[in-house]
């Protein structure tokens, strides 16, 4: 692969059951590093499947690595959203990667990250999905060389014309190497579990929106519904 220089292009990811789109301006910068931030069963991964899945309707290739899910889990789980993959992954279109294979029983072995990043696979695609490496940065197992390691490997994939989103746990990263990411995401979503009128409500707030193609909503309100995914709920919010 050769280096290009970064672009501001954006890259739609409309759906018509939903405005999700439209409230984060049409679409989200390629070539950026996205993160998206959110406390156990805040609905961060989620919102990766919906990105996921809209980003494969308008025909962007995608790899999508998770720490939570095999190949038939994830094609499940997506299919109660009405976000039906499988013949995506037939095609090679979406090329699913589970963590197990790196991974020992229940310890995170100690060349993992080096492992992973050089999975060949992981860089075909024009869109490379992380749910999540919380778990795999924690604490203290990430050493400050590690750390910069990891960010300058995202960057430079962004400058290959890849679109990076990355999803993370707050309670489970490393404090710094979470504060370093923060700093150098193009797109900061941070997802919150919020009471509204006595009842619990997700929001996505935007902490950073870098080369938004139109306005953006900073807080956007929604709910998952099974067999439709995502529904935005800002009208109920208001």
């Amino acid at each position: 692969m050769q280096g290009v220089g970064r672009v501001s292009k954006i890259v739609s990811i409309e759906l018509e059951r939903d405005e999700l789109n439209r409230n984060i301006g049409g679409g989200i910068p390629s070539s950026s590093l996205i993160l998206i931030e959110g406390k156990d069963g805040a609905g961060k991964s989620i919102l990766a499947q919906r990105f996921a899945y809209a980003l494969l309707e308008h025909g962007h290739t995608i790899t999508y690595i998770s720490s939570e899910l095999n190949t038939a889990g994830f094609i499940e789980q997506m299919a109660s959203l009405d976000y039906d993959i499988k013949y995506k992954i037939l095609e090679e279109k979406l090329i699913f990667i589970p963590m197990f294979p790196f991974l020992g029983h229940t310890q995170l072995r100690p060349n993992f990250l080096d492992r992973l990043f050089h999975t060949n696979r992981l860089f075909t695609s024009d869109i490379i999905i992380f749910d999540t490496l919380s778990f795999l940065l924690v604490k203290d197992n990430i050493s400050p060389e590690k750390s910069f390691e990891v960010i300058k490997l995202l960057k430079r994939l962004t400058s290959l014309k890849k679109t990076i989103i990355f999803c993370v746990d707050p309670e489970h990263l490393n404090a710094k190497f979470l504060t370093l990411l923060r700093s150098v995401a193009d797109v900061y979503f941070d997802i919150q579990i919020k009471s509204f009128a006595g009842n619990v409500i997700r929001v996505i707030n935007i902490q950073r929106f870098k080369r938004p193609g139109d306005a953006i909503i900073t807080s956007i309100p929604f709910k998952v519904e099974p067999g439709k995914g995502i529904a935005i709920e800002i009208a109920s919010f208001a």
